[in-house]
Parts: structure tokens; sequence; C-alpha cells
């Protein structure tokens, strides 16, 4: 008599853990290769210029609003420039603050870089967004008179501080470089 019940048993066991799919997890992320840094001079028609990675395909979105794409990372840089006026800038800059906080929903926590580069007269911030936000880089440059860009980086995949983190780190040194080869044209 015991033997059919430790069957029926048996059986009910193997039917309730076939309830769920397994997939083995693997043991880490994969490795990504960043590309070599290597810049060339941006010198479109606008009234700024910086150097930005060869590997770098332009997109011009006209009125000098440009992506800058790094294919092999599924990232996006986005620029966006306006024209500073008498009346616009405290607007212009609330609005980059704004638009960075914006993220505060999902990030962990922020933190702003000033840059002061009074040679070439740029001035700005940059917000490095921590945690799973979808864009963990912005910033905003100007020289307080006739110029203002902002810059957002995108990735094209859900965002995973963890397994975004070298990607990160190598697209801040990007945007570093960027920023301060950033000059204005008169």
């Amino acid at each position: 008599m015991k033997s059919p019940k430790i069957i029926v048993f048996l059986a009910l066991m193997l039917l309730m853990g076939c309830e769920s799919n397994y997939s083995p997890k693997p043991s880490g992320y994969f490795r990504i290769d960043t590309p070599k840094q290597e810049y060339q001079l941006f010198s479109e028609d606008c009234p700024f210029k910086f150097d930005y990675n060869k590997v770098v395909r332009l997109k011009d979105k006209g009125n000098c609003w440009y992506d800058l794409r790094y294919p092999s990372l599924k990232a996006t840089l986005q620029l966006t420039y306006r024209q500073v006026t008498e009346t616009n800038l405290d607007t212009l800059l609330k609005e980059g603050h704004a638009l960075a906080y914006e993220h505060t929903v999902k990030a962990d926590g922020i933190d702003e870089k000033l840059f002061l580069n009074e040679e070439e007269r740029v001035f700005g911030l940059m917000y490095k967004l921590k945690g799973d936000a979808a864009t963990s880089l912005q910033f905003f440059m100007t020289d307080s008179a006739d110029h203002f860009l902002r810059g957002v980086l995108y990735f094209y995949a859900s965002p995973n501080a963890d397994s975004l983190r070298p990607v990160n780190q190598f697209m801040e040194s990007e945007l570093m470089h960027l920023v301060e080869s950033l000059e204005w044209e008169s």
C-alpha cells in the first residue's frame, strides 16, 4: 500500500516542478569592447567646435542639433544648440537642470560637476546619474552671452547600471574630452 502512495507523491512533485521555465544564468556579463580614443575635429557650419571620437557617426538634425552615434556601444549623445539672448539664458539654465533632475524617479542619485574654462569662455555643469536611469550623463555648456549647448547620453538597451558600467565609464571620458575641447566661434 505504501508503494502506490509514494509513486503518486513523486508524480505530483515532478508535475509541480515542471511549472517554471528554467534557464541557466551566466556567471557574469558579456565583455564589452570600447573603441579606441582617437579624435577628430567637429567643424560643421555651427558656432562651436570640439573633438569627437573617430568611430562616431554624425547625424545632422538641423539647426546645429546633432546625434553622435557610437554604433558598437548602442549609445547616442544628443546635442542641442540654442542661441542665447538677453531674456532666455535663465530659462535655458533652468530647463537644463530640470531635464537632468526629471530622471531622479529611477536614479539612485545625481552628482554634479562644474566646468569653468575662462580662456575659451566655456562654463557649465555635467550631471552623472547613478542607478538604472534612462540616461547616465547629461551636460550643458554656455558662454553666458551667445551660446548654449546641451548634451544627453542614451543607450539603446535596458538601463542596467551594473552591466553598463564599463560603457558608462568610457562615455564619461568621451564627454569630458568633448567638453574640455569645446570652443565657441565668434
